[in-house]
């Protein structure tokens, strides 16, 4: 007689011993499956709410940001680009006379009017700094004056 209890029958195929747990696939952890399964399934979730709820808020920033920065150096470039325009503009006028007047056809009226469209916005672009102020003024829009450090 053992003062601790009934003594434990060792496990049988019918049996699987006092207290003892049931067989199980040699490599196999109990619940093994389902902790995988649940880790998964979180994974996919995480990954959703990603997509779902945190892309809409993180892109526009990202995007806006990019384009802050291209927008600032476009504005550095303006002077050089300006200067650019006119020169392009008026090469193409003098390429375009040069050749009617080395071939003797007549220009037309499409390319004029490409031409002209291309003048107008080139003299607008050059002329910005000059109309600026009467513009904003016409609109309404006007600058607050600068004031002095001090």
């Amino acid at each position: 007689m053992s003062v601790i209890g009934p003594s434990c029958d060792p496990p049988s195929e019918t049996s699987p011993g006092c207290g003892c747990a049931a067989k199980t696939e040699p490599g196999a952890e109990p619940g093994g499956g389902k902790a995988a399964g649940t880790a998964v399934a979180t994974a996919v979730v995480a990954a959703a709410c990603a997509a779902c709820c945190v892309l809409p808020f993180t892109l526009p920033a990202v995007v806006l940001a990019s384009a802050g920065s291209l927008i600032a150096v476009l504005d550095h470039a303006h002077g050089l680009m300006t200067k650019l325009s006119v020169a392009v503009v008026v090469c193409a006028w003098g390429w375009i006379t040069w050749r009617s007047w080395t071939t003797g056809l007549k220009i037309r009226s499409s390319v004029l009017a490409a031409m002209c469209a291309a003048t107008v916005l080139t003299a607008t672009v050059a002329l910005w700094p000059v109309m600026e102020p009467a513009v904003f003024h016409a609109l309404g829009v006007a600058k607050k004056p600068k004031l002095p450090a001090g």
